[in-house]
This record gives C-alpha cells, structure tokens and sequence, in this order.
C-alpha cells in the first residue's frame, strides 16, 4: 500500500495497493467505508466513477461518501489524471504490461 501523491483531500485516505488490478484505480478509506475511484472512467460528463469496497451491506445509517467529498475527487481526478495513471504505473504495475 503507498499513498497517492497527485493530489490529498483533508479527511480522506488516498491509496494504491501494490500488485492490484486493472482498470487503473485508487482507493479512498474515510471512516467506515472504503472505495475504488476508476481514473479513465471518471469525466466531468460521467462523473465520479466509484464502487464501494466496503461495507459489503449497506445499513439505512450508513452514510458513505459525501456528495461534497465526490465532487471535490472528481476535480482532482480530472485536474491530475495524468500524474495518477504514472503513478499507477510507477507504483502498482511497474515492470508489467496492462
């Protein structure tokens, strides 16, 4: 695990696991629940592409991602897509071919 280091957003881990998977993404911890944030799939015309690593089950308290928090991901996920997919490169599959 290693921290992104494109950007940070005050309250929210941002990290890459070493030796994931493709599609190149990272993940966000806050709290209770984790993400994958998809870095060629997230647009300003689509969105803010995610999906919940955890919790698996969803309570009616469950609170999750603030739209404020994924809007303020978003931008940065467009402002530095570049630097993300380098360091998706450089930090989860150096030496490999995706």
């Amino acid at each position: 695990m290693v921290y992104v280091s494109a950007f940070t957003i005050q309250g929210l881990e941002l990290i890459f696991h070493s030796s994931d998977h493709p599609p190149p993404h990272f993940h966000v911890k806050g709290g209770d629940w984790e993400i994958r944030v998809f870095i060629e799939t997230s647009t300003a015309q689509v969105g803010l592409h995610y999906t919940y690593k955890f919790p698996k089950n969803f309570s009616k308290k469950f609170r999750g991602l603030s739209k404020h928090k994924e809007v303020e991901l978003l931008l940065q996920v467009i402002k530095y897509r570049r630097e993300l997919l380098y360091e998706w490169q450089e930090k989860v599959r150096s030496g490999e071919m995706i």
